[in-house]
């Protein structure tokens, strides 16, 4: 009874704790707000204007050799031989190119004669560091590559060894939050302050180009059908409900996020607008080291992380664990005018309370055979929950002013539940002794299980508002699931033929199965109990299977480089659908994808390029789903087995100009045509027992149209001050064609636009303030159209310890307008308000920590072998970044060099 009564007593601490937490980080906000009320206009006002005039400004700078032009990355050489205090040679030093800001370029393990070779190095200002076991680090600041001067010859390079440290260079300079290469923008989120403590959905929100809506639904240039990578792999363990997934999975575990809005033939067909890989974090150094996060928001919200590296001679073990554990609201409501020769007012409202919980782990190892050699295997968990209680009302009237009642529906619903995944990845590297020669196999099984439990209790009113006899309904729908999928690829590239020529050819197989069923019962308050309600009954499998291969031509001629490339898929579609009859679906299909890319140096840095490409979007798992859903009052939703894949031609035209500075901008058009638009569609349902209501089900349209103009830049606009500015202008449009439900929907179009800034300024004692500002101006879709939403996001960081601990309190949506309204119209049956109000004004405060040491495994006297470079106890050179030695030629896919380099995370596989 005691431990009862001191279990009892610790939990009220823990409770006023989280409740004081709570309530301090509403007066952060508060706090916040009121600060930002005094200067967000003005600074929005400055920030906008300085990047007007840095924009026009740009054309007139002269070139400069302190930036990395990046249609000149496959030029450039850094070369030299490293020998020791006696001229004797060094060996099996790891060196390494670097920009100013830190980033990587190449790097090469030096021969036996101590000789190094750095080709695809670009223009530009670099440093040289220079590592080996038992010799002291040696930086060489200032290495200039020229048009003038491409080729640099260090000659001989004089480490030494003994307890005596020469004094280093330290590199000054931090990633930028954007980066801009040929082929992707990539965002560095640990740069991205407003979003700690957040999840993926929070990070995505804030990368340009990219969207994100009130239900978690990620879009791309305004445009849904995009694909979603982790680590450069399908985001399989996420599930069929990505949306919720990304809810759950904590910012503190994405190290970047790459956009990719026109991809080769190298990668897989799927997504229309595009492909956006999350990296997730790793860590390259020698020795134990990890970082520990833990946070907590406003209304019960927690999230922490442990990421674990440990590195000594041919292996590299990691662990990283992530939990997130969110509560939120999402309040709905639902204004409807039912159009016809009688008029009927419906009022709908809903007041939800959601949770997205999860965990996501993985452990894994990297072992080096030598330095052509590698192979990992990764293995990953994660457990989600997501759960709702949503009490609802649904009102009918027979008046504008809604004071006539013909009837009313109130329902309470419950459900909770979540996936478990497993997966197991395989990934194995070789490099060959001719440069640029490259191999690689992959393979990724996955698996997922769901259990959900849903509870619906309905009541009935007359238009006295009193219970109909049969009022109480009671229902139960409990659904099990699965899903998992094998994916398997191998891509081969090989310099051939010409100077600066590559082939690429490879093969990917992916397999992916899902089963769905469920045991609706349904108690009405009748003599007949738990009885099974065959219209919401439901038993369906579904197996796809994607086989496709692809070849890759990059080539440079003088300042014009180009890429060709053919991709061939055969995609093949089974279900069955099991619930009452058995009835079969199958599809399948072949296509071809070409792309084709050219891009020409211009003087002064700039460069402009000219790529196509041909995708598709094959409709998902839920569009196929033939169920029926009733938990929304008065509207039946169901997927459509019937529906085709779409298909889209994109062409997109840009130009980059960037300066020693650190500014970087990037403009383009672009112009994409979609056959078989898919578009969710609300029809009427004439006779039968659902007479009167909203039927809503994915059909194809003829086409879709977008094309538009985009405009990035990151801009240094003074020593403590830099801004991340984009703005995406286009123009829909929506062709409806022939199809049965046209007196339902018709040809739309509408201008709309993007803009996002986020900026960063420098405070003393080691605090830095960051503001994120996000609009979107109203935009059009089959049978409505979006209204505008914008929000303004803001963090204080402060660095403590020497930088290896961070403290960061933030606020989203601090002025709590970030509200959804979409208005549908549909002649001759109804018009609807439909405003979505979510819990997006959040208070967080979040603790990062970083640990380790970067000698593990290395003598106290050192290694004072000469002749020779020192080497681990397993006989293999250590090195702080081991996947440069496995590094061949630099040139990205699309037949340009990249202006970034190399970098931590795994690339995008086909």
């Amino acid at each position: 009874m005691l431990s009862q009564h001191i279990l009892a007593f610790n939990n009220i601490l823990l409770f006023r704790k989280a409740r004081y937490l709570a309530n301090f980080l509403k007066l952060c906000c508060l706090f916040l707000k009121i600060f930002m009320n005094l200067y967000i206009r003005g600074l929005f006002l400055l920030t906008y204007t300085l990047f007007s005039v840095s924009l026009f400004a740009q054309t007139s700078t002269t070139k400069s050799p302190d930036a990395t032009s990046a249609t000149n990355a496959s030029v450039g050489k850094v070369s030299g031989k490293l020998i020791d205090a006696s001229n004797n040679p060094v060996s099996y030093a790891t060196v390494t190119l670097l920009r100013q800001d830190s980033t990587v370029v190449n790097g090469d393990l030096t021969q036996d004669d101590g000789s190094f070779n750095i080709i695809n190095t670009g223009l530009g200002t670099f440093i040289l560091r220079i590592n080996a076991i038992g010799l002291d680090k040696k930086i060489i600041p200032n290495i200039q590559i020229t048009d003038a001067v491409p080729l640099k010859n260090l000659g001989k390079i004089k480490v030494n060894a003994g307890p005596t440290k020469l004094k280093e260079v330290n590199i000054v300079g931090e990633k930028p939050i954007m980066e801009m290469k040929v082929d992707k923008k990539v965002f560095n989120v640990e740069k991205n302050t407003t979003t700690a403590g957040g999840s993926a959905s929070d990070v995505l929100q804030n990368v340009p180009s990219v969207s994100v809506d009130v239900d978690g639904n990620v879009s791309l240039r305004g445009k849904q059908d995009v694909t979603i990578l982790i680590d450069g792999k399908p985001a399989t363990l996420l599930g069929t409900d990505a949306a919720s997934a990304l809810q759950s999975l904590p910012a503190s575990s994405i190290e970047s996020v790459e956009v990719i809005t026109n991809p080769s033939a190298k990668y897989d067909a799927q997504g229309l607008t595009g492909i956006i890989n999350i990296i997730t974090k790793k860590d390259g150094r020698l020795g134990i080291n990890g970082t520990a996060v833990l946070g907590a928001g406003t209304a019960d919200k927690y999230n922490g992380s442990l990421s674990l590296n440990a590195r000594k001679g041919k292996w590299n073990v990691f662990l990283n664990g992530n939990f997130r554990l969110n509560s939120n609201y999402n309040h709905t409501n639902i204004n409807t005018q039912d159009v016809g020769s009688d008029s009927y007012y419906t009022l709908g409202i809903e007041r939800s309370q959601r949770r997205f919980d999860g965990s996501f782990n993985s452990v894994g190892a990297t072992y080096d055979f030598d330095k052509n050699n590698s192979i990992t295997v990764t293995e990953n968990v994660n457990i989600m929950d997501f759960s709702y209680k949503d009490p609802s009302t649904n009102t009918v009237f027979t008046n504008a002013s809604r004071t006539a009642y013909v009837d009313s529906t109130y329902r309470y619903s419950q459900g909770g539940g979540g996936p478990l995944s497993f997966s197991t990845a395989l990934d194995y590297k070789r490099k060959f002794k001719k440069q640029g020669e490259e191999f690689s196999v992959d393979a990724t099984v996955a698996t997922t299980t769901m259990t959900h439990s849903q509870i619906y209790n309905t009541q009935y009113f007359d238009a006295n508002l009193n219970p109909y006899p049969y009022s109480p309904v009671n229902e139960t729908a409990p659904s099990t699931g699965s899903n998992g999928s094998f994916n398997a690829w191998a891509d081969y590239t090989d310099p051939l033929f010409t100077k600066n020529g590559k082939l690429g050819i490879g093969w990917k197989s992916q397999v992916y199965w899902f089963k769905s069923q469920n045991t609706p019962l349904v108690d009405s308050g009748t003599t007949v109990k738990d009885a099974v309600d065959n219209t919401l009954l439901n038993n369906f499998n579904y197996t796809q299977q994607i086989h496709a291969g692809y070849i890759n031509w990059n080539d440079q001629l003088g300042k014009f480089s180009y890429q060709a490339g053919l991709r061939a898929e055969y995609a093949t579609y089974d279900g069955t659908d099991y619930t009452i009859t058995t009835t079969p679906y199958n599809n399948s299909y072949f296509d071809l994808f070409p792309s084709a890319f050219v891009s020409y140096q211009l003087p002064a840095q700039q460069s402009i390029y000219l790529n196509y490409s041909r995708r598709t979007n094959r409709p998902s798992f839920w569009e196929l789903l033939p169920y029926l859903d009733l938990s929304v009052p008065g509207i039946i939703s169901k997927g459509n087995p019937g529906v085709i894949p779409e298909f889209i031609n994109n062409i997109e035209f840009s130009y980059n100009k960037q300066d020693s500075k650190g500014n970087n901008i990037i403009l383009g058009a672009y112009y994409q045509y979609t056959e078989n638009l898919i578009a969710r569609i609300d029809s009427q349902i004439i006779t039968g027992t659902y007479a009167g209501f909203h039927f809503r089900e994915p059909e194809n349209l003829a086409a879709g149209i977008t094309y538009g103009f985009e405009a990035t830049g990151h801009l240094q606009l003074l020593p403590i001050w830099d801004a991340t500015i984009s703005a995406n202008l286009f123009q829909n449009q929506i062709n409806v064609g022939d199809t049965a439900k046209a007196k339902y929907v018709s040809d739309q179009s509408g201008f709309s636009w993007i803009a996002k800034v986020n900026t960063n300024i420098k405070l003393p004692g080691n605090f830095s303030l960051q503001i994120n500002g996000n609009y979107e101006s109203p935009k059009v879709v089959p049978q409505g159209k979006l209204q505008e939403v914008y929000w303004v996001d803001v963090a204080l960081r402060k660095n403590l310890w020497k930088n290896k601990a961070t403290i960061v309190i933030n606020c989203s949506d601090i002025f709590n307008t970030r509200k959804y309204t979409t208005i549908y119209n549909v002649p001759g049956f109804y018009n609807e308000t439909y405003y979505r109000d979510r819990e997006t004004r959040v208070g967080n405060i979040t603790f990062t920590y970083r640990f380790g040491k970067s000698d593990f495994g290395k003598s106290a006297a050192g290694d004072k072998r000469k002749g020779k470079g020192a080497k681990d106890d397993n006989g293999m050179p250590q090195k702080e970044d081991r996947e440069n030695n496995l590094k061949g030629d630099d040139k990205d896919d699309n037949g340009g060099g990249t202006t970034g380099g190399g970098g931590k995370g795994g690339g995008t596989h086909n």
